[in-house]
């Protein structure tokens, strides 16, 4: 069996024909209570055989989702809906128009996410179809995904890496999810990488490191850089410096749409109770901000032994693992324009290291980096991370 493979359909509840399954098939829009919570539970159904999968905070997804509080809303709307099969749910997804994104690249691209189905053509036939169908009749010509509304959230399909759990904020899929895609007309539209960088890696390679601080030293020293920590006690005028940055760094990247200052701190509310502020990084030159890194410690390492909640148990479960964390993602890393190509990203990469193992961390996921950004990906290898898994975009026209 393929790592995170459906087994829906075996044992006694077993549909003994293709036929059958298509004739009892149900799509609805999700609005009562029951068919949110049959929506949130559904990746425990398709995810039980799969070791490597990790259960998300249902707290963080329903907030996620509600129009109410998320500010992503503010420019976008959405619709959901699951299949059922002989009152059982067995797929789901997410639609949604982001008008901002429209506005940017002059587009009427619209989006699918939180897509989720067992091993069956036509059950995520009947998902893509639907959600398509909505997706017309809001005037869209393409659609890209899957998305769960933000490239900087969870995004793409899985195509290397299965035996491997996700880090916090990175998708994880089953590998027969790539061929219900293909199989409904998708194609590639972009590819996302991560890297990996395990301390194992970095004993064995000491010269690498000695060139990386040299280069480190040099450039400092050059270019008059200073660099600190974040400091959390001035947390609003630090997170507004990452969100200025971020749309700086990203700007000509794949898919991005600039953040709010309000979406960054919605985003950055559950990260900010875990985040090590050691491991995040600014670079300055004359008491201005040129750059910037970002590594947060894997929650996911905490969330697998939670379940999905926090309560009653979970909370005590958070505090006693959240210790323990020994793996972190470094998710944002970049420099102001003039001062690109003088070594300010190597310094990053040293300082996150060095500092890294220093705090007892062992492993390093760098994620996600675009399959056109030639820079940072020869950098990637020049540091000696292991390419380690491949996310896919797909895209088709309406």
């Amino acid at each position: 069996m393929k790592n995170g493979e459906d087994t829906w359909s075996t044992g006694t509840t077993r549909l003994n024909t293709k036929h059958q399954l298509m004739k009892s098939l149900q799509i609805r829009e999700v609005k009562s209570g029951k068919d949110w919570k049959a929506f949130f539970r559904l990746p425990w159904e398709i995810f039980k055989n799969d070791p490597y999968w990790i259960p998300p905070l249902l707290a963080d997804q329903k907030k996620n989702l509600d129009t109410a509080k998320n500010p992503f809303f503010k420019h976008a709307f959405y619709k959901a809906w699951i299949v059922t099969s002989e009152g059982k749910t067995i797929g789901r997804i997410v639609a949604y128009v982001d008008q901002a994104y429209c506005d940017l690249y002059k587009e009427a691209s619209g989006f699918i996410g939180y897509f989720e189905s067992i091993n069956d053509q036509s059950v995520a036939d009947l998902l893509f179809t639907t959600s398509v169908a909505w997706l017309k009749e809001n005037k869209m010509h393409k659609v890209y995904g899957p998305m769960n509304f933000s490239i900087a959230n969870e995004c793409g399909v899985l195509m290397t890496g299965y035996d491997h759990s996700p880090v916090v904020q990175m998708n994880h899929t089953p590998s027969y999810y790539l061929d219900l895609f293909i199989n409904a007309g998708f194609t590639k539209a972009h590819d996302l990488y991560a890297y990996l960088m395990t301390e194992e890696m970095v004993r064995r390679n000491d010269d690498m490191m000695s060139k990386l601080k040299r280069i480190s030293e040099h450039t400092l020293q050059k270019e008059h850089i200073k660099i600190r920590p974040v400091n959390m006690k001035d947390y609003d005028n630090e997170l507004e410096r990452i969100n200025h940055l971020f749309n700086d760094f990203m700007k000509n990247t794949w898919g991005f749409v600039p953040s709010t200052l309000e979406e960054v701190a919605f985003s950055g509310e559950s990260l900010k109770t875990f985040a090590d502020p050691e491991m995040i990084f600014f670079a300055e030159v004359n008491n201005e901000v040129v750059g910037c890194s970002l590594a947060i410690p894997d929650i996911n390492e905490v969330l697998k032994k939670m379940n999905g909640s926090l309560y009653p148990l979970g909370i005590f479960k958070f505090l006693w693992y959240k210790r323990k964390i020994r793996g972190i993602r470094l998710l944002l890393l970049g420099v102001t324009e003039p001062y690109r190509n003088k070594g300010l990203d190597i310094i990053f990469y040293y300082y996150t290291i060095s500092r890294g193992i220093a705090r007892g961390y062992n492993k390093c996921e760098s994620s996600w980096v675009s399959e056109d950004n030639t820079v940072l990906n020869k950098i990637m290898h020049k540091i000696g991370s292991e390419r380690y898994k491949t996310y896919r975009m797909f895209g088709k026209a309406i």
